[in-house]
Formats: C-alpha cells, structure tokens, sequence
C-alpha cells in the first residue's frame, strides 16, 4: 500500500512539473505581433456571489443572460484587470481579425476593453457543469470552427474556464481569471500571461 501511495505521489509531482509554466506579457506580446493565432482569455475577475457559479435556474434559460444584476460579474479588481488585458492589445497595436465573446456580463465587459467590434458566439457559451454530451459537441464545434479560421491576424476567444480548459487537455492547462493563452491552430501553446488583479 504504501509503495501505491509513493508511486501515486511521485505522478502527481511529475504531473506539476510538466504544468504550463508562467509565462510574461512580453512573451504574449511577442507571439500576438506574429499574427496568425488563437488568443483564448478566460473573463476577467469574477468573484462567486454566495460561493455559487450562477444564480438558481441560470442555466435553464429562465434569466436573461446579458443581465448582469442576476449573474457574477466583475468587481472592482476584475474591471482593473480587464482594462489591463485590453491595454495588451492597444498599447501594442495587435492585429485583431475577429473578437468572440460568452454572453456572460463577466465576458463581454472583458472583451469591450480589447476592442467595442465583438461578437457574443454561443459556441463558447459556459453551458453549466455535468452536461457532458452537450459539453463534447460543443468541444467538437470550437475545433471545427478554428479548423477553418484563416487569417494573418489574431482571432480572440474570451470564454469561461470549462469551455477553454478542455481544449487544451494535453497541455495540463488550468487557467486563471484574466489569464491570456496564444496558442497556434493545433491548440500548442505558444505563450501565457496571468494578468494580475
């Protein structure tokens, strides 16, 4: 038993050290200037509101999803970050081909401080926890639609940690609130930034 338990130990240990390393803004910087890649951001700081995800019935459609007075939303240090993510890509003039967005308040108010020509895609909608067919088709679309995305310029994603995170399965990603991700159209990742809040 206790030789299990070391084996499974030393898994998990070589399993982290493996992990994505931290990256920098120059580095995100850098890879966006190339053009031609994925920007995936998870939404800015969102704090849970009585340590729920969503309000009761959320995700049954019976709220309006653009309403942020019945969802997370970013707080004071979310809008700062957001800000900060946005100054990324206009204080270094970064090709932008395309800017999708979740409905989410937490999502679109990140993605206003990239650029006011977003669109809100149900394609990277957050479609709750548990519903692992409705979860597999949607997996499938985004890869699809990346398949066949082609420009010199960047294409922005900013979604929710459980659309971003599987996508990304081979990686060992985990990401953060804020976190930008360029990766190539193979999902390799070719820099990350952690923006502080």
């Amino acid at each position: 038993m206790k030789k299990i338990i070391l084996i499974l130990f030393g898994l998990i240990i070589c399993s982290n050290a493996l992990a994505l390393k931290v990256g920098s803004e120059e580095e995100v910087v850098e890879a966006l200037k190339k053009g031609g890649n994925i920007v995936f951001i998870r939404h800015a700081y969102a704090p849970r509101v009585n340590n729920k995800f969503e309000p009761d019935d959320f995700y049954s459609g019976s709220l309006k999803k653009k309403d942020c007075s019945v969802q997370r939303d970013l707080d004071d240090r979310g809008l700062a970050q957001a800000k900060a993510i946005g100054a990324v890509f206009k204080d270094n003039n970064i090709k932008i081909d395309k800017v999708l967005t979740s409905i989410y308040c937490r999502c679109f108010k990140t993605a206003e401080e990239i650029s006011n020509d977003y669109e809100i895609s149900k394609m990277i909608i957050s479609i709750g926890r548990g519903n692992v067919s409705k979860k597999k088709k949607q997996l499938k679309k985004i890869r699809k639609y990346i398949e066949k995305w082609d420009s010199d310029k960047n294409l922005v994603i900013v979604s929710h940690f459980n659309v971003i995170n599987p996508l990304f399965e081979k990686s060992l990603l985990s990401i953060s609130s804020g976190e930008i991700v360029v990766s190539d159209k193979d999902f390799n990742i070719l820099a990350n930034w952690k923006v502080p809040y």
